[in-house]
């Protein structure tokens, strides 16, 4: 019991430092931005595509998870490549959207890692226009109010029958300010993630290590 007390103050501590680092990010999001420009989607980006043959011998396969979550990787084998005669190959700094789960927040911006990974005509994707930055939009796509225009904007039943439509998506107006307090704001959330990133991963550590010694532990005693 005074292990468990121990341990659940520490993990309490953790979690209380990562909510303060949450509420920072949040409060910053919610910061006044009347002054900031405000355009259409579809005016700050353009389309993107670079088409290949689908390969024949296997590819590394790009996806999107939903709740604006980031992308993944897969590897798509030999023999069970998409029965279509044209893929995409991905670049980086472009936003990218899961047509099929666009109204779960299937979105996401490319980065280096994702370059060069193939997908579908399911999966558009736009680069920015000059003076637009990334690593901004990064962050403010994961608006609940571009969230909520993705839904309204895939029309149908549930599951793989809400097609989003892009077009209606490219109307959704958004506010930005200029290049500078663009790459301020990217650089402040990216400081905030990589602090967050490290509290969780402090987490995982300590209790792997507990986990680790205790059935070391019980292992030695046992035997």
């Amino acid at each position: 019991m005074d292990e468990q007390q121990k341990i659940g103050e520490y993990f309490s501590n953790l979690d209380h430092l990562i909510t303060l680092h949450q509420r920072k990010y949040m409060k910053y999001a919610d910061l006044s931005v009347f002054d900031w420009e405000q355009r259409k989607f579809g005016e700050i980006v353009q389309k993107y595509e670079d088409p290949v043959e689908t390969p024949t011998e296997g590819y590394m396969r790009l996806g999107i998870r939903s709740h604006a979550k980031g992308t993944f990787h897969s590897y798509v084998e030999k023999g069970k490549e998409l029965e279509t005669a044209k893929m995409f190959r991905v670049a980086a700094n472009n936003f990218i959207v899961n047509i099929t789960f666009g109204w779960e927040h299937a979105v996401a911006i490319t980065d280096e890692s994702d370059a060069g990974k193939l997908v579908s005509h399911r999966f558009p994707q736009y680069s920015f226009k000059e003076g637009m930055n990334p690593r901004f939009f990064k962050y403010l796509i994961l608006d609940e109010c571009f969230r909520h225009h993705l839904e309204l904007s895939s029309p149908g039943g549930a599951g793989r029958n809400r097609v989003l439509k892009l077009n209606e998506m490219l109307e959704y107006k958004m506010k930005f300010p200029q290049m500078e307090e663009q790459e301020e704001i990217a650089i402040y959330f990216e400081q905030l993630d990589k602090l967050i990133t490290l509290h969780h991963r402090k987490q995982n550590y300590v209790l792997n290590t507990l986990i680790y010694a205790k059935t070391t532990l019980f292992i030695t005693k046992t035997s």
